[in-house]
C-alpha cells in the first residue's frame, strides 16, 4: 500500500503536552539528511565510502502565526526578542508515520510508529506579505538520540508511547493493526 504525504506528520511542542501539527500552510515540509559522506579512492584503485552520520535539519519555512497554535507564544517570545538559550529554543519534535492521512484523525483514531527528539527552534525571519504574520523556523537536533514508539492521533492531537514491542504500526509497514486511545483536550 502505498502511504499518502499526509501519513507522515510532524508535531511540536515546548511542553510535550500541548502540540501543533506543522505544515498547515505549506504543500512541501521535509526533513534534510544532510549526510556527511566522504568518498574516496586509494593508490590500488579501490573506493571507499565513510560515512560519518546525519545533520538532519527540517525547514518550515512557511510558518503563519496563529494564536490558538500551542507553539506560538514560545516562537513569538525566541523571534521578537531575539532569544538564543536552550531553555527558550528548545522543544521536542515528534514524526509520525500514521496508518492514513493525519487529518482523518478528525473522525476516528489513527495509529503509527513515531520518532521523539529535543531540538533547537530557530526562526529565521519573521513578517511575510499581506496573506500573514510569517515566522519561519528550522528545527535541529540536540544530540542525545531518538525515542521510538508508538502514537496514536485523535482530532489531530497525538499520544506517544515509549518502547517499539507491542505497538501499532501503518499496514504498509506491517500487515497488522491495533489500536489504541487517545486523550484530547
Amino acid at each position: 500500500m502505498k502511504l499518502p504525504r499526509a501519513a507522515f506528520a510532524q508535531f511540536l511542542s515546548f511542553d510535550e503536552e500541548r502540540w501543533t501539527l506543522l505544515g498547515k500552510d505549506t504543500d512541501s515540509l521535509t526533513t534534510s539528511m544532510n549526510p556527511d559522506i566522504e568518498t574516496k579512492q586509494n593508490v590500488i584503485g579501490e573506493t571507499t565510502t565513510d560515512h560519518k552520520g546525519f545533520n538532519p535539519e527540517v525547514s518550515v519555512d512557511t510558518y503563519a502565526a496563529r494564536t490558538e497554535d500551542a507553539i506560538y507564544k514560545n516562537l513569538l517570545d525566541i523571534t521578537m526578542n531575539r532569544k538564543s538559550d536552550d531553555e527558550s529554543t528548545t522543544a521536542t519534535l515528534m514524526e509520525c508515520v500514521l496508518d492514513e492521512a493525519v487529518n482523518l484523525s478528525d473522525n476516528k483514531t489513527l495509529t503509527g510508529k513515531a520518532w521523539k527528539e529535543k531540538v533547537t527552534v530557530v526562526p529565521q525571519e519573521y513578517g511575510g506579505d499581506t496573506a500573514a504574520f510569517g515566522i519561519p523556523f528550522n528545527l535541529s537536533p540536540k544530540g542525545g538520540g531518538r525515542e521510538e514508539g508508538t502514537v496514536s492521533v485523535t482530532k489531530r492531537v497525538p499520544t506517544f508511547t515509549a518502547g517499539t514491542d507491542g505497538g501499532a504500526q501503518p499496514s504498509a509497514l506491517s500487515d497488522t493493526k491495533s489500536s489504541s486511545k487517545s486523550l484530547s483536550d
